[in-house]
């Protein structure tokens, strides 16, 4: 079985992460789907931002949480980039943009709730919200390092499909995530193994590797029979991937 190929912040190895650059490239260079970072603005909007400060990839400073959302979509998100694309702007972009935008697409998608550090009240309701307006409960996955965050999915929606992320050893992780009613386990790149899969996959979870950049690694990780691999170079995911076909 093939992995699906999930771009982590879109095509990030060559484009500015959590864009519609980024997104647009990963469709491009053919991943199954895009995996993306959503917290909450001063006023409550779901905006596509993986830190909580603005500092690393915007030219903007400070919080998330102290800027609206017409504020934060005035900023360049390119840090580091060079300068914006006409076509498709380098911004910070919402999760509404974002679902309506792609949609119409094939693409599936794994949405991060970045909730773990700080609290983000009423986030969960807030994306489902848009997961339901569009109609994508069943390309959609909702993962977070913040395992309780799972649950009120779940509550929310049962029908939602949940990641439980984590990074680091952790002992028996399928039975973590039946503790917290997870589909999926998001397994850092050093904690895969052959055996681990094996076993999660026994006890009824897909199994999604993050983040697998080498073409080594990505093979390998196939090799033992993951479901996903997330990975910043999607292009390169699939040229690894078509070399393992028979």
């Amino acid at each position: 079985m093939i992995p699906l190929i999930y771009a982590h912040r879109g095509a990030s190895g060559r484009h500015p992460e959590n864009t519609m650059e980024a997104f647009h490239a990963a469709r491009k260079r053919r991943a199954d789907g895009i995996e993306l970072d959503v917290q909450l603005s001063q006023d409550d909007k779901v905006v596509v931002i993986h830190d909580h400060r603005l500092e690393r990839t915007t030219n903007g400073s400070g919080a998330i949480r102290d800027h609206t959302w017409e504020q934060l979509k005035k900023l360049r998100a390119d840090k580091g980039h060079g300068h914006p694309q006409r076509n498709r702007p380098r911004r910070i972009p919402s999760l509404r943009e974002v679902l309506h935008t792609f949609a119409p697409t094939s693409l599936r998608f794994c949405i991060e709730l970045k909730n773990f550090f700080h609290p983000q009240p009423h986030l969960e309701e807030s994306v489902i919200e848009l997961i339901h307006r569009y109609d994508l409960a069943e390309r959609t996955v909702v993962s977070s390092f913040n395992f309780n965050s799972l649950l009120t999915v779940k509550k929310l929606d049962p029908r939602i499909k949940t990641g439980l992320l984590y990074v680091g050893p952790l002992q028996h992780p399928w039975e973590v995530g039946a503790q917290y009613q997870a589909d999926e386990l998001h397994v850092p790149e050093d904690q895969l193994s052959p055996s681990l899969v094996a076993e999660a996959q026994a006890n009824g979870f897909r199994v999604l590797g993050w983040t697998l950049d080498s073409a080594s690694r990505i093979q390998a990780a196939a090799q033992m029979g993951v479901d996903g691999i997330i990975t910043n170079y999607p292009g390169r995911a699939r040229k690894a991937l078509a070399q393992l076909a028979p």
